[in-house]
């Protein structure tokens, strides 16, 4: 509407300014002429004869739309068409005197321009207005569809599109395709809102992984205050029967005096201690090791048949059969020493929870596609609501916590941080025949920081 309305409004004021200007001026240029055209009449008749220039102004009215007036004393002579009314539409009048060259009297010329173009000129602009207002409102509004459909209808869909990256919101493209400013424009909205999708994703994955940091170290935090509770409470408790019995030695009651059947039992409680002190603190090494610089390289099936013949006494003691089936040449690239002490945790395991005469069985073979180790004991089981917690510290699904069964509560935990600083997977879950440890395996070097 505005281009319209600025169209109909600037086309009306140059018609009018035309129909103002143009007659006037035309008026003015045909006097401008008539005057040039009546000097060089009269400087053609001063060198003719009477008859001759009589003739010449005749032809003169003709061409030039005039009249004129040719007297002395004694004789007026008239050109041209007059009419009553002639020099009512006269528009300019030129008087002169001449001379001929065969009279030496002087006569007075008057020439009168009769030509009314610019009253027919403002006559038919002013019968052609109505025409004339109807054609300037159809191309105005044919202007105004064409100017709003390339020019303003772009610009509009552009500024619905800023509005939309205000509120972030870049699933748009903006498909204007012209080789002008706006094209421009176009493709470099396009251009700016991809690169902040791909900003606003990136920062979006960054905040997801800082909080997922945040979290993994709250659950941290929290499984370090549990792990300094529990061995709080896992040293208490025998201190506190070494301290009693200690105490009551030196005082001699009842039948504390009989050292010989007390002290071994303070030194097996102090054994405990030392035991547990020493396993806290090999976890503690081993969280903050530096696992790079001590990989090397091991034959698994090696290492296997070597924790197996070291377990092999306890199995004996328990009537346990050990099979042990692994058809591999892998090797892997692991700290010896933790892999070894990984293994002999989990056959001991095996071992130590099988009941007597039962078999545990150590098996290379594919499982979920993958290469696993898996270490099975027979006749026992983990209640299925312990198994999410068996990698917990001092969690233990015999809820005696009797140290003949159960241990000190560290050894899967142990088994975890090893595996964990190795970026092995594993998986704990009971079988048909008892408890199976599935251990995913990658012949190539392990990479630091994988978890379960």
């Amino acid at each position: 509407m505005w281009v319209f309305s600025a169209l109909t409004i600037c086309s009306m004021l140059i018609y009018g300014i035309v129909l103002t200007v143009l007659p006037k001026q035309y008026q003015v240029t045909s006097n401008k002429q008539l005057d040039t055209n009546t000097e060089i009449l009269v400087s053609k008749l001063q060198s003719m004869r009477y008859e001759e220039a009589v003739n010449e102004i005749y032809n003169f009215c003709i061409q030039n739309n005039s009249t004129a007036i040719l007297s002395d004393d004694n004789e007026t002579l008239t050109f041209g068409e007059i009419k009553s009314e002639a020099f009512t539409v006269a528009t300019s009048s030129i008087a002169t005197t001449v001379t001929f060259s065969d009279s030496k009297t002087e006569y007075a010329l008057v020439v009168s321009s009769l030509s009314q173009t610019a009253d027919i000129i403002l006559s038919l602009m002013l019968r052609f207005l109505p025409v004339v207002f109807a054609i300037i409102l159809l191309l105005s509004s044919v202007s105004a569809f064409i100017c709003s459909r390339v020019i303003v209808s772009p610009i509009a869909k552009i500024s619905q599109i800023s509005k939309r990256m205000t509120s972030l919101d870049m699933t748009w493209k903006c498909d204007i395709e012209s080789n002008d400013e706006i094209g421009v424009l176009a493709s470099s909205l396009n251009t700016m809102a991809s690169r902040l999708q791909e900003t606003m994703e990136e920062l979006t994955n960054a905040n997801r992984q800082l909080t997922d940091d945040v979290e993994k170290c709250k659950t941290l935090e929290e499984q370090r205050r549990n792990f300094f509770s529990a061995v709080s409470h896992e040293l208490k408790t025998p201190l506190t029967i070494l301290k009693g019995q200690i105490e009551n030695m030196i005082l001699g009651y009842g039948d504390y005096q009989n050292h010989e059947k007390y002290l071994p039992e303070a030194l097996k409680a102090t054994e405990d201690i030392e035991h547990l002190v020493k396993e806290i603190i090999a976890i503690s090494k081993m969280e903050s090791m530096d696992l790079e610089d001590t990989l090397q390289e091991v034959s698994l099936k090696q290492t296997v048949n070597d924790t197996i013949q070291t377990i092999l006494p306890l199995a004996q003691d328990k009537d346990i059969q050990i099979h042990h089936n692994i058809n591999t040449d892998m090797v892997l690239s692991v700290n010896p020493n933790l892999w070894n002490k990984a293994l002999s945790n989990i056959i001991g395991n095996a071992v130590r929870h099988s009941p007597c005469g039962n078999d545990v069985f150590v098996t290379f073979q594919s499982y979920d596609n993958r290469n696993t180790l898996i270490i099975e004991n027979t006749g026992a089981s983990i209640p299925e609501a312990d198994l999410p917690h068996m990698f917990t510290p001092f969690y233990r699904a015999d809820k005696s916590r009797n140290k003949a069964t159960g241990g000190s509560g560290l050894g899967l935990y142990i088994v975890k941080t090893i595996f964990d600083l190795h970026g092995m997977t594993y998986l704990i879950k009971n079988t048909e025949q008892g408890v199976a440890f599935f251990l995913y395996l990658n012949a190539d070097k392990p990479q630091i920081g994988l978890r379960l």
